[in-house]
């Protein structure tokens, strides 16, 4: 099983913000702009982005026929999630394992 760490380093590496799969969504916006605001460390609930950690998103305004950017993340490529299940499409397919 994957061991990914839900921090903020790991969140900076997060390439969710820029998926086409959630570029249109109003929820991830609305959590980013939030999550701009915050002070402290954010959950996963306050995050638009770490799925691999996080699981499926609660957003429900996501389009499935985007762009998958999780290949260029750097936590994707750091524990080689291409490896494991699933691949990719964390935010429709749940966390990393």
């Amino acid at each position: 099983m994957v061991n990914i760490e839900f921090n903020n380093e790991n969140i900076e590496k997060c390439r969710c913000p820029c998926c086409s799969v959630q570029a249109v969504s109003k929820c991830a916006y609305e959590k980013l702009d939030k999550l701009q605001k915050m002070s402290g460390n954010p959950g996963p609930d306050d995050v638009p982005g770490m799925y691999c950690v996080s699981g499926k998103t609660e957003c429900d305004d996501f389009n499935p026929e985007g762009e998958c950017q999780c290949p260029k993340c750097e936590v994707w490529k750091e524990y080689n999630l291409g490896e494991g299940e699933p691949a990719g499409y964390f935010c429709q397919n749940g966390k990393a394992k």
